[in-house]
């Protein structure tokens, strides 16, 4: 074997070593919880949208629906599956890397991004919409890069950025940056034309697809409602300086369609360009909504290790080179440090807690409580309302949940009466009280499970309850009530 795939070999060894602890974390995350909620309910037979609701794409849910109907309702093959996702990512790239950057950079970028995405510093670990997006948009890109951008390449591309878009929206910002690089790139516009057609209608055949899925069901409106118009609250919610935000995201990709518009003029427009539409857009995808999550920058991370190892130590400046630069990467880290300034300043020490709680747990030094504990305290109130309706054959059962603890539903096997099944939904969703209380009332629950906390007061609810429901026990400070007889 050369000595490049065996050093290929150890950095995807090492990837993997920087997930292992993510295998056997508990059932906590809200995102991750809510995915799984869903996904179970179309494992019973339910439909997308209409028996089980969330404001994604189709794709995570279809994703978590196959995992949990192979290997059951599990954390440890939810994130293996996860991990060899981000193995197959990073092995991508490097193939990537190989062409464009050399072997020894290659190498580097394989490092880095798989140390980035994998340790806990931007939420890497997680199973979420943007770790699964990047496996197309990594293999869309290698394929037509490698095939020089013929007809086969571009419409397999567009097929596979159409997937991506379909585990989280900007996904589809690649599939930009790859048709302008062709605009760029190609010597007639007529060529131009000629693939970006071929590289647009890869793209449509998925969407036709599940829009076809849909409309025979008339839940077209309420996927295009979940999936891209619900998105909108989400720019309500952005931090300060909405405006500055908004003016510098746009500007790296203005700086590299006018850098790419000069080179072209000069006469050529190289592979290494693709490289700063690719980051311009990536980045744009992960400050889009201007929200601060850490794992948004997930989508950006092949990118970034592209484009930080190709960095020349020595290069040659010019004039116009220097001010591209300055208003391509300025704008790039100045939005990174204000939007996710707690994640990349918290990360190493939230990293050395991480593993110190790994390894006082595997090691018996600290019990499954605290273990828990350590990713969220609400962690062990499902697990003991999990223990609860199991030991009372509650399993299966049609259970409400008014708060925020979905993975019960996929851990227990709960049938949901509403088709929300967090109460941030119920909230958040035009008519959504009206809704779920018109499914309580004709068919009411089992059980209704009150936590501590939930996003606002229920009046609705709370009349149901007083009506036809009476308290039967109380667990970790949840309420449980069962339907009187």
């Amino acid at each position: 074997m050369k000595k490049h795939y065996i050093i290929l070999t150890l950095i995807l060894f090492a990837t993997f070593i920087f997930r292992f602890p993510s295998l056997f974390e508990p059932f906590w995350y809200g995102d991750e919880g809510i995915f799984a909620a869903v996904a179970r309910n179309l494992n019973f037979g339910g439909t997308l949208y209409a028996t089980a609701w969330d404001n994604k794409p189709p794709m995570i849910y279809l994703t978590y629906a196959l995992i949990f109907n192979v290997f059951g309702v599990s954390m440890f093959w939810l994130r293996l599956i996860t991990a060899i996702v981000v193995l197959s990512t990073a092995a991508a790239l490097y193939e990537i890397s190989l062409k464009i950057l050399g072997t020894k950079r290659a190498l580097l970028a394989t490092f880095i991004f798989g140390a980035v995405t994998s340790l806990r510093i931007i939420e890497g670990n997680l199973a979420l919409t943007e770790i699964f997006m990047i496996l197309p948009i990594i293999l869309a890109m290698l394929i037509a890069i490698k095939r020089n951008y013929d007809y086969i390449s571009l419409f397999s591309a567009g097929f596979l950025f159409a997937i991506a878009s379909l585990y989280k929206q900007v996904g589809a910002l690649e599939a930009a940056a790859l048709g302008i690089y062709l605009f760029l790139a190609c010597a007639k516009f007529t060529e131009f034309i000629k693939k970006g057609f071929i590289l647009s209608c890869g793209f449509m055949i998925p969407y036709g697809v599940t829009i076809g899925y849909f409309a025979p069901k008339n839940l077209v409106g309420d996927y295009i409602f979940a999936a891209y118009t619900y998105y909108r609250i989400y720019f309500g919610e952005s931090p300060q300086y909405q405006v500055l935000i908004n003016i510098l995201k746009f500007l790296p990709i203005i700086a590299a369609i006018s850098y790419g518009f000069y080179k072209k003029i000069k006469g050529h427009v190289d592979l290494s360009h693709l490289i700063l539409l690719w980051t311009a857009c990536s980045f744009l995808g992960s400050y889009f909504s201007g929200r601060t999550y850490g794992h948004y920058l997930v989508q950006a991370t092949p990118a970034f290790a592209l484009i930080i190892s190709s960095i020349n130590l020595k290069p040659k400046l010019e004039k116009l080179g220097i001010f591209f630069g300055l208003v391509f990467f300025i704008p790039l880290i100045f939005l990174t440090k204000l939007l996710f300034t707690d994640f990349l300043s918290a990360g190493p020490i939230n990293q050395i807690g991480y593993w110190k709680n790994f390894i006082e747990y595997t090691g018996n030094r600290k019990s499954a409580s605290s273990y828990n504990s350590y990713f969220d305290n609400n962690v062990n109130r499902i697990m003991a309302l999990d223990d609860f309706l199991r030991v009372n054959n509650a399993y299966g059962k049609s259970v409400y949940i008014w708060g925020d603890f979905p993975w019960l539903y996929a851990i227990a096997d709960l049938k949901n009466p509403s088709r929300y099944v967090t109460s941030f939904h119920v909230f958040g969703v035009p008519n959504g009280q009206n809704e779920v209380a018109e499914n309580l009332y004709n068919s009411p629950p089992d059980y209704i499970i009150k936590p501590p906390s939930s996003i606002g007061y229920f009046a609705k609810l709370e009349k149901l309850i007083a009506n036809r429901y009476t308290l039967l026990a109380k667990i970790e400070d949840s309420d449980i009530f069962v339907k009187s007889k």
